[in-house]
């Protein structure tokens, strides 16, 4: 049953001290049976060393409100359609939020900082603002919604997260959870309203399509061969994920999405989002079906623009070009050596071209200002793929020391990936659209300088995780 005070008009939101009255506010959304993500969600929010939580009540969530429009309220005993929103603060510091739904289980819309063991690994991150009872809060963290196990599934969840989080980062349309349900068209049954019993992955693949995030699609078994050479699943995944683009995954029976990934050592993790359990969620045991979930069917990569150029192809035309022009004078000969005998390390990401020129000044001095006044005044497509040649010497995971980068057009043709600027150790080339031949111009030649992409070290795993 629910607390008597549900959803109830209060003045003041409630406050409950996260130390002494944690078990109070448990108890109060444990309304029928112990929920996994809600105590997961509170556990992990210890991390973060919160002091009190805000009850604000009533709360009216637009994605809550549009579940129980299409179902509960058709029920005969329907729930409450009002829902309540905790906000986790430390001391003067907002945490996050999450809505608590009058449901079986009852974590709703969620937005919390990431632990510290995860921060520097959790890659997909977008800013959320709130502003309960005339205060403004924002906190930087991947959305998360558990299913309700009746109108939307885990797939539904999935789905639902990375719509929102392309809304929150690159400005796509918001769409509530009744609509990624209508959109997946579940089962096709008769009655749009009904009780959903799960998606089959090409259904996944069509909602994303009519939620305007065309979804590749990566069979981890039959990855492409990209000039002569199979591509590797980290490869693929870590690119889309340096990208900022959460990456949807397949298993047996359940989809979860990958937000993020780092190094521990020598070692790949990744960050995983699972409805079922928590928001964060490292994956140092992946590789041969040694995750909890089971072996990694498809990876689905949601794209939020005009991104015609897979990441395999942008990063192969990119390292054709800076083989042609690495050859093209005694000077930076060396270079296309290295690029030859393998002592390069690509990393490669998309971004839109506007954040990429606004982000230039910032990588100097060790960026030369000619080379910055160069890339910015270059004409440059609306989303571009960035690849980075940087010294295999250091570390992975640690700051990248870059020799030299392209940047490609990701809306020309896959088969056909325009290059569009360079620039190696003395020199700078843009590519204009109305010139077939690359415009060259010297600059100061500079040894290494700094990546765009941060580290992405994780802290040593003291205690196994989940994945």
């Amino acid at each position: 049953m629910l607390p008597a005070d549900w959803a109830s008009s209060v003045e003041r939101p409630r406050r409950f001290d996260m130390t002494s009255e944690l078990d109070e506010l448990k108890a109060r959304y444990q309304m029928f049976g112990a929920s996994q993500q809600l105590r997961n969600l509170l556990d992990d929010l210890g991390a973060l060393e919160p002091t009190h939580a805000l009850v604000e009540a009533p709360y009216v969530d637009w994605d809550y409100r549009a579940e129980f429009s299409q179902l509960y309220s058709r029920a005969f005993n329907p729930p409450s359609d009002k829902a309540e929103r905790l906000l986790f603060f430390a001391d003067d510091k907002f945490l996050g939020f999450a809505v608590m739904r009058p449901t079986p289980k009852p974590v709703g819309r969620t937005a919390v900082a990431p632990p510290p063991l995860i921060a520097n690994a959790a890659i997909c991150l977008a800013k959320h603002h709130v502003r309960p009872a005339g205060d403004r809060h924002c906190v930087e963290a991947y959305p998360f919604l558990s299913q309700d196990g009746q109108y939307g599934r885990c797939a539904h969840a999935a789905i639902w997260s990375i719509a929102r989080y392309h809304h929150l980062r690159h400005g796509t349309a918001r769409r509530s959870i009744a609509a990624v349900v209508e959109a997946a068209g579940t089962r096709e049954t008769i009655d749009r309203t009904f009780a959903s019993g799960g998606l089959h992955l090409h259904e996944v693949a069509s909602a994303f399509r009519k939620l305007g995030l065309p979804a590749l699609m990566y069979d981890p078994k039959k990855l492409p061969k990209v000039d002569s050479k199979r591509e590797t699943l980290e490869g693929v995944a870590c690119r889309y994920l340096d990208s900022g683009f959460p990456v949807a995954l397949n298993t047996a029976a359940h989809l979860t999405v990958l937000i993020g990934y780092g190094y521990n050592c020598d070692e790949l993790v990744f960050v995983r989002s699972d409805d079922n359990e928590r928001p964060y969620e490292l994956v140092h045991q992946w590789r041969d079906g040694s995750d909890r979930l089971g072996e990694w069917e498809m990876l689905l990569v949601p794209l939020p623009g005009r991104i015609h150029v897979p990441s395999e192809h942008a990063e192969l035309a990119a390292r054709r070009e800076l083989d042609r022009v690495s050859g093209a004078t005694k000077n930076t000969l060396w270079l296309r050596q290295k690029l030859h005998d393998g002592e390069l390390r690509l990393r490669t990401y998309a971004i839109d071209s506007p954040e990429y020129k606004c982000a230039l000044p910032q990588r100097a001095p060790e960026l030369p200002d000619e080379v910055v006044d160069h890339h910015q005044s270059v004409p440059l497509a609306s989303w571009i793929w960035v690849t980075e040649f940087q010294d295999k010497a250091v570390a992975p995971g640690a700051a990248g020391r870059v020799l030299a980068e392209v940047a490609i057009d990701a809306t020309s043709h896959r088969l056909n990936p325009r290059p569009l600027l360079a620039n190696v150790p003395g020199g700078c080339y843009g590519w204009l659209p109305e010139e077939r031949k690359a415009r060259f111009k010297r600059v100061p030649a500079q040894d290494s300088y700094g990546s765009a992409l941060p580290p992405r070290p994780v802290p040593p795993l003291k205690v196994q995780a989940t994945g």
